[in-house]
């Protein structure tokens, strides 16, 4: 995991990171494809330059969102040290985002940018459900949609985790 330290230059990352890919993506389509051949060759490159990058960066800012979040209603007034994991999966021991105060792992939270809890997405949800139940500390679930959250809740409760899923707008 990684330090977070300044949320408010974690946030200027992000910004940074998203106008360096809007600018790709800007740069792919100038101009209009004239056969079908140009059209899928721009959708390839697109692909290839902004793919990772559009769930990542959704997923980076829905963490500093997140911990803006925690520190204003769950820890007000309290010095929280943030780690995360802002590009990747953490391992069977490390959430997206935690929270220590006093040398200890207060809060442990997984945020997902997806939309719709179909297929994989599904599936990857149970996986990390379990992995959070198990984590140290208040354990959150962010989610960004309506059915996310309907479905988070609804595994939540059968599998009968202390976890708390809170929808980001």
């Amino acid at each position: 995991m990684e330090k977070i330290g300044n949320l408010s230059e974690a946030e200027s990352r992000v910004l940074a990171a998203v106008r360096a890919c809007l600018g790709s993506v800007r740069s792919l389509v100038q101009r209009e494809p004239e056969t079908v051949l140009d059209g899928l060759e721009v959708l390839r490159r697109l692909r290839a330059e902004v793919y990772e990058d559009l769930n990542q960066i959704q997923h980076e800012a829905m963490l500093l969102q997140t911990a803006r979040l925690l520190e204003e209603d769950e820890f007000r007034g309290k010095a929280v040290e943030w780690w995360w994991n802002p590009r990747q999966t953490g391992g069977d021991l490390e959430p997206d985002l935690r929270g220590v105060i006093d040398g200890q792992p207060a809060v442990s939270v997984e945020a997902t940018a997806s939309e719709d809890p179909q297929g994989t997405i599904d599936t990857r949800m149970a996986s990390t459900l379990l992995k959070l139940s198990r984590m140290p500390g208040a354990k959150y679930y962010f989610v960004r949609s309506g059915k996310m959250e309907q479905r988070a809740k609804t595994k939540i409760r059968k599998a009968d985790y202390p976890i708390e899923v809170r929808r980001l707008s």
